[in-house]
């Protein structure tokens, strides 16, 4: 996504976003000045400017000659200012929104678009976690969420925490999963799934040819799967913990026979 689109998503409008834009690489400009950098008919820039002057993303100067010149607010303290505005708006919007009746239960399974979307909410469910996390990821998620689960377990949030790979730290209770190379072909990709306090999940799969797909629900049927996989996971790898051998010896060094469901000889 472009940093125009991004901008518009933070409550810009497509001109203002260009508008913004052009005068942080020229200022101090005038209205026509920014135009021209922009891209933009001069029809549309007095009252484009105008409108972000007015919520203080832009201010006005006289050159010597009594021209206005504008400059813009610096990209680090617009961005504070809206993040801090969200937080507010947020705050005070939610307890309202509470009030308003529920008439059943919200069990759907919401999509998850893109990276961004599948970080924000994995780091959410963490972050509110008072209970349990149960998880299953690769050393790529551990690495943007090792913080927030080393803040959860600090409050004392019980983690099993199942990586694949041989894991670098240890949270909670960590189990490296011993099959990570066989589900990597099986699957085609890599995989994540987060409980938290055995009410929310969020699942993502990673695949090799580059694309991202997620989704997250509170929908208890949809919970119990997620975790009940996770735990299945944990109970692998302690029985081949301790039975490695054997357990290498029947069904190969990668367990590739153990996992061919259909194979009941194996």
């Amino acid at each position: 996504m472009g940093t125009v689109e991004r901008l518009k998503q933070l409550g810009f409008t497509a001109n203002e976003a260009k508008a913004y834009l052009a005068l942080l690489s020229c200022q101090p400009a005038s209205a026509y000045e920014i135009a021209k950098q922009a891209g933009l008919p001069t029809s549309k820039i007095y009252e484009t400017v105008a409108r972000l002057t007015e919520r203080g993303i832009l201010q006005s100067h006289p050159d010597d000659a009594g021209n206005h010149q504008y400059l813009a607010m610096e990209p680090a303290d617009l961005m504070e200012r809206i993040r801090t505005s969200t937080i507010n708006e947020t705050e005070s919007l939610l307890p309202e929104l509470q009030k308003a009746p529920l008439s059943t239960r919200n069990n759907l399974v919401w999509p998850l678009m893109d990276n961004a979307e599948i970080q924000g909410r994995v780091l959410q469910l963490i972050n509110q976690a008072s209970r349990t996390l149960l998880i299953s990821l690769w050393p790529e998620e551990l690495a943007w969420s090792e913080s927030a689960l080393r803040d959860a377990e600090q409050r004392g949030v019980k983690i099993a925490l199942v990586h694949f790979g041989e894991p670098a730290v240890s949270i909670g209770a960590t189990y490296h999963h011993p099959a990570e190379r066989t589900l990597y072909q099986e699957k085609g990709g890599r995989g994540l799934t987060v409980v938290s306090d055995s009410t929310t999940v969020a699942i993502a799969n990673y695949l090799a040819d580059g694309r991202v797909e997620g989704a997250w629900s509170r929908n208890e049927s949809f919970v119990t799967v997620a975790e009940d996989y996770v735990k299945h996971d944990v109970y692998i790898t302690k029985v081949t913990r301790f039975l490695h051998p054997a357990v290498t010896s029947r069904f190969g060094e990668d367990y590739a026979r153990l996992r061919d469901v259909f194979d009941a000889d194996a």
